[in-house]
């Protein structure tokens, strides 16, 4: 997945991007979207020489967007499942045993989810693989 971003900020080696909303115009999941006002880190690999302000393009892998899916929302769910069928297992009558056991399932989903991500983040960063160039004022 490739993607044209504008870096906002540079410090201490961390560089912050956020995308242009008017590729989110004619969107049809605009209602639902979190992304119109997004900042992510993004990772320079080949050095580039970019400054605050700059368009460039980034990538990420849809091999690596579809793990990162899965580790963050599809996880957590099979361990909701799986805190499910303990709590069956524990007791088949008390159906609030059974809850217990599937959110803390749930919860313990999320944070095996948030201790994979914190290691592995640099993992799933966006990397930048081009300058988009500048355009002059009047060239068209």
């Amino acid at each position: 997945m490739t993607k044209d971003v504008r870096i906002l900020n540079i410090e201490d080696g961390k560089i912050t991007a956020g995308c242009d909303t008017s590729a989110c115009e004619g969107c049809k999941s605009s209602l639902f979207c979190r992304g119109k006002n997004s900042k992510f880190e993004v990772f320079n690999p080949d050095m580039l020489e970019i400054s605050k302000g700059d368009e460039v393009t980034i990538d990420m892998p849809p091999g690596k967007t579809v793990l990162a899916s899965l580790m963050s929302l599809i996880f957590p769910l099979a361990c909701f499942f799986l805190g499910m069928l303990a709590g069956f297992f524990i007791t088949a009558e008390n159906e609030l045993i059974q809850l217990l056991c599937a959110v803390a399932g749930l919860a313990a989903g999320f944070l095996i989810s948030a201790i994979y991500f914190r290691f592995t983040r640099i993992k799933y960063t966006p990397v930048i693989t081009a300058m988009r160039e500048k355009v002059k004022n009047g060239d068209l």
